[in-house]
């Protein structure tokens, strides 16, 4: 059976205002739960039936209450409040009854502001070309992972037993893109492990609890057709079973897009 494409996913996410069903494909999981980047961009979309297009969104908040296994689900999506300026709209996945994800998502149109200060720039490492190709092993690596194609580029590899405080390199997805809207961009800055699990000999599971996602916009005028994202993540603490991490991804053109923060879980 053939992998189903992210622009797939997307697409089924339709015009309704309250509720969205969906069926979650194999080739889109990571162990037994969903991909966590493909479900915060499912309600991104879903959410943006509840916005006007002048008002872009700014953060994501994203709360994995448990997992989104293979089959069918729902998102259900309201509005809490429209101000002036900003919408905050709520989404839920459901499945089986039971709430597994919550989303909060904060819409803004832009504000005039004498305040600026310039996004941090992308982080000095080899070029995709020169960085390690990491690749697609049946069985080994999570499912989810066919759809991007990785160049690592700082640090250590997972369960190499050294490092563990930062990864970072290049991703991309094998699809083929051009502009990307946010949505992608949800599913490109969860689509690397936790650094700690550099710090193992042997494999062992890691799940988010709680995600935050913000977005820069910088008015994009130019695309690359299939290029390179960069991304960083860097570990700030980690005990008692529980990681925290800060994460950014550049666009093909050097500028930050995108800020995450995340706990994390780590069985081992």
């Amino acid at each position: 059976m053939p992998d189903t494409s992210f622009s797939t996913m997307l697409a089924m996410v339709g015009d309704a205002s309250e509720a969205t069903r969906l069926q979650l494909p194999e080739d889109w999981m990571q162990g037994r739960a969903g991909y966590g980047g493909l479900l915060g961009a499912l309600a991104l979309k879903a959410m943006r039936n509840h916005v006007p297009t002048a008002r872009k969104v700014r953060s994501l908040l994203i709360a994995f209450v448990g997992p989104v296994g293979p089959g069918d689900f729902s998102i259900h999506t309201r509005a809490l409040r429209s101000g002036k300026a900003v919408i905050h709209v709520e989404a839920k996945l459901v499945q089986q009854e039971a709430v597994r994800c919550v989303v909060l998502g904060s819409f803004g149109g832009d504000r005039e502001s004498v305040i600026r200060i310039e996004p941090a720039p992308r982080p000095e490492m080899v070029g995709p070309a020169e960085a390690l190709e990491l690749p697609y092993i049946d069985g080994l690596t999570p499912a989810f992972t066919r759809h991007f194609a990785y160049r690592w580029a700082l640090d250590e590899l997972p369960f190499s037993g050294k490092g563990g405080g930062e990864i970072g390199g290049w991703i991309q997805f094998r699809e083929r893109t051009d502009c990307l809207t946010e949505e992608w961009l949800v599913a490109l800055a969860d689509a690397w492990p936790t650094p700690v699990l550099a710090m193992l000999t042997t494999p062992a599971a890691a799940s988010t609890l709680t995600w935050e996602i913000g977005f820069v916009h910088l008015n994009r005028q130019t695309c690359v057709e299939d290029d390179w994202w960069c991304y960083r993540s860097v570990v700030d603490s980690a005990e008692n079973g529980y990681v925290h991490e800060r994460g950014a991804v550049w666009d093909p053109e050097g500028r930050l897009a995108g800020y995450s923060r995340q706990t994390s879980t780590v069985f081992a």
